[in-house]
């Protein structure tokens, strides 16, 4: 039987059933390779890395199951899961400037675009609490909205909060954006974010070091952390408390050299001690996300744009006779209110109507339109 390669060794490693990401990086960098591992002896295992008698057997038990170099890669195929192991030429470039880059992660979705989705500036990772207050949730959709219709990419984890807001601003004006998850990406968490995780499986991809199969669990969290700091050019943290995980997303990516931005908060609230205390440490601030898009060199005027509202808002441009509340037009319309909000923000963009007091929005006055008659 012929011996597998340096790659298939790594990918049956990373497959393996039980074999934590760090417990693999520290077994391949202790005994040189993967392939040294792979062909290795169980005591060699011990010696390097401590392995419990559990992760043996399961190792051991892997390695009889898998008798061919692309026996585990082709499983992955099946399932339509692409594993990228790093030294492939589509492995995400930031994660090289991680300590100990991940050997192998799995991909679902988008799975031949990673080099043109995170190999350019324009990437972001927005992160927060699970427990977003109203003001979180509606900064949120401000944020992610307004910089993924400027073409940005907007990472995240699909947690409570504000993750999978942030995830579905960006689809809500078909942006593109990607999950890193705490699980296989065959496994959607929470459940009932099942609707989401397909969409962002279309417009994007879901993205893990752990193999298929793997549930989710309190100690994979910081490694999914350490994958949302790095493959973003820019962390935003908009909502933190003190012990958030998301502070610890943004002190990874100051570590790695990111630009960290966070949204300011009541003083007086313990759910944005975390978030304004990086802000007082040296972190930007974020007030506006064009004023974002400014200073990365990504912002296009408003009156740059269309000489007449778009068509297909034409009908919320129209039922703005008076300010009103996405709330309201949603019921209004009897449309949902993320559809609502995806056409406030490309018509707030493009300076017909703006926000108002009260988180109400209302037409501007046509002569103050840049595109009208004597502007």
């Amino acid at each position: 039987m012929d011996l597998l390669s340096e790659r298939d060794c790594i990918v049956s490693l990373a497959t393996c059933p039980g074999l934590e990401p760090g417990t693999l990086r520290r077994l391949v960098a202790g005994c040189g390779s993967a392939s040294r591992v792979w062909y290795g002896e169980p005591a060699i295992w011990k010696e390097v890395c401590r392995l419990s008698e559990t992760t043996v057997e399961s190792l051991q038990r892997w390695q009889r199951n898998i008798t061919d170099g692309a026996m585990a890669e082709s499983r992955l195929l099946d399932r339509s899961i692409r594993v990228v192991v790093r030294g492939d030429a589509d492995y995400p470039t930031r994660l090289h400037d991680l300590p100990e880059p991940p050997l192998a992660i799995f991909v679902k979705g988008k799975v031949d675009d990673l080099h043109s989705m995170f190999d350019r500036e324009n990437v972001v990772s927005i992160v927060g609490t699970r427990r977003a207050s109203s003001y979180g949730l509606e900064a949120t959709r401000w944020i992610a909205g307004t910089i993924a219709a400027r073409g940005w990419h907007v990472v995240s984890g699909l947690a409570l909060g504000v993750d999978v807001c942030a995830h579905e601003s960006a689809l809500g004006v078909q942006g593109v954006t990607s999950a890193v998850l705490a699980s296989g990406v065959d496994l959607c968490y929470p459940v009932n974010h099942r609707r989401t995780y397909d969409a962002i499986g279309a417009a994007g991809c879901l993205i893990s070091e752990y193999p298929p199969g793997t549930p989710v669990a309190k100690h994979r969290f910081p490694e999914r952390n350490r994958l949302i700091a790095a493959l973003a050019s820019v962390v935003i943290v908009v909502q933190a408390g003190e012990k958030s995980g998301a502070l610890r997303t943004a002190e990874i990516a100051l570590e790695l050299g990111r630009d960290i931005y966070a949204v300011p908060g009541p003083i007086t609230s313990v759910h944005y001690r975390g978030s304004n205390r990086l802000l007082a440490d040296g972190a930007a601030v974020l007030l506006n996300p064009e004023e974002f898009l400014y200073n990365h060199s990504d912002f296009v005027p408003s009156h740059s744009l269309t000489p007449a509202p778009p068509k297909r808002w034409q009908v919320l441009y129209e039922a703005l006779e008076e300010p009103l509340s996405a709330g309201v037009l949603a019921t209004k319309l009897g449309v949902p209110v993320s559809h609502v909000y995806a056409g406030l923000l490309e018509l707030e963009l493009e300076g017909w109507i703006e926000r108002r007091p009260g988180a109400v929005y209302g037409r501007k006055p046509q002569n103050l339109h840049p595109n009208s008659a004597g502007c």
